[in-house]
């Protein structure tokens, strides 16, 4: 494959990853809302912290996956860098593999980091 091709792929893999983090992040939050409806305001503070915290990895995710796919130099070295330093702090701090959707995700950003090291050697 050429190097086009395979930024195009770790850039698709990357914007997937983000959007099934993004819906585990909108399911949790979804998810304190039902508890608040419920009337257990106090355990809502945890899904409510943890669905902001996936919203946010998986737009700053798809920020750096669509900056990797573009044509520059150096560019998908760095993407590839900060994918996977995002997907491995937030496995290790987060517990990324609480919700399917975000274990798939982290995957598949995970995956689109290494191609995109890959293709920039």
């Amino acid at each position: 494959m050429t190097e086009v091709e395979d930024r195009r792929i770790a850039a698709l893999c990357g914007l997937l990853g983000a959007a099934l983090i993004g819906l585990e992040g909108l399911l949790d939050l979804a998810r304190t809302l039902l508890t608040l409806a419920l009337g257990r305001g106090r355990s809502a503070l945890l899904p409510f912290d943890q669905g902001v915290v996936l919203v946010v990895l998986s737009l700053i995710i798809a920020i750096f996956s669509v900056l990797g796919g573009l044509r520059r130099e150096g560019r998908p070295v760095v993407a590839g860098v900060v994918l996977l330093v995002l997907v491995l702090v937030g496995w290790l701090e987060l517990g990324l593999g609480s919700g399917l959707f975000a274990l798939l995700g982290a995957v598949l950003a995970l995956v689109g980091g290494v191609v995109f090291l890959a293709s920039g050697r």
